[in-house]
């Protein structure tokens, strides 16, 4: 199954359901969370992509474009940042820092006040292959 691919983001979205850690660090969290990931061909990407869900929850999700006014929190960068993200080869916030992730909507204090959830979110992300 192809990262970023939408059998990918179905089995995401199963996995985190699924997750009673996940579901329990994110309590509270209640956000939109919108990935853009931007085509990145040495990433695995040949095009630019979007998908996210309203966490912890991961209901209502949606595979493609949102509106920036419907979501929250909006983190886009390279397919291969995501990938390395994902696969805990980078930290969520030295790449929020660096800007090689960039927060285009949203707080940088939510997300690292729900570190817990984050942490694990990526964890689970990571997980599906």
């Amino acid at each position: 199954m192809k990262m970023f691919s939408e059998e990918w983001f179905n089995a995401v979205v199963d996995a985190l359901k699924a997750d009673d850690e996940f579901q329990r660090k994110g309590e509270g969290f209640d956000s939109g969370l919108h990935l853009k990931v931007l085509k990145d061909p040495k990433g695995g990407a040949d095009k630019d992509m979007a998908f996210g869900m309203w966490l912890p929850s991961a209901e209502p999700n949606w595979y493609g474009p949102r509106p920036d006014e419907d979501v929250d929190i909006i983190l886009e960068g390279k397919a291969g940042t995501f990938k390395e993200v994902f696969a805990g080869k980078k930290n969520v916030v030295m790449a929020l820092t660096m800007g090689s992730l960039k927060l285009k909507k949203g707080s940088v204090a939510k997300l690292t006040g729900n570190l817990g959830a984050v942490s694990r979110f990526i964890e689970v992300v990571g997980s599906v292959s």
